[in-house]
């Protein structure tokens, strides 16, 4: 249950008195939301309380639709547009065949007697990798390769 967004008596016993909402408080220093909409803020009637809360809503409204529209056009995720499996990039076949073919030139230098490094080293060199011959990390296939 949240405490959000709601208006409440400041003193439980005397709900003519003042109002109270607890607004949510964003976690980085650069927002949108002026101060007034942050926090606990008090109020002295229940008019001004709701005419608050009112404005805050139609804000967040406000800035809903002008992130939707700044991410028109993103193309940050071109290779997994609308969550579909299949338009992620390491699933088309070039790259899943580049990437069988190493995997059975791994296994091929495994029987041969070459350790895991080696066998990183010989595969960049054989496929032209862009990587670094003294990387030290490998690829999951390499690790899981027995």
């Amino acid at each position: 249950m949240s405490n959000h967004n709601k208006i409440r008596p400041v003193d439980k016993n005397n709900p003519n008195g003042k109002y109270k909402i607890l607004f949510s408080t964003p976690k980085t220093k650069n927002s949108n939301i002026p101060m007034e909409f942050r926090g606990l803020q008090i109020y002295n009637s229940k008019f001004l309380a709701e005419e608050a809360l009112r404005k805050r809503k139609k804000l967040t409204k406000i800035l809903e639709e002008k992130r939707a529209k700044s991410m028109q056009g993103n193309k940050r995720a071109l290779g997994n547009s609308g969550g579909d499996q299949s338009n992620l990039v390491q699933f088309s076949p070039e790259v899943q065949k580049l990437k069988d073919a190493k995997i059975k030139r791994a296994k091929d230098l495994y029987k041969d007697g070459y350790s895991k490094s080696e066998i990183l080293r010989k595969i960049i060199n054989e496929f032209k990798l862009d990587r670094d011959l003294n990387s030290r990390s490998w690829p999951k296939w390499l690790t899981e390769l027995e």
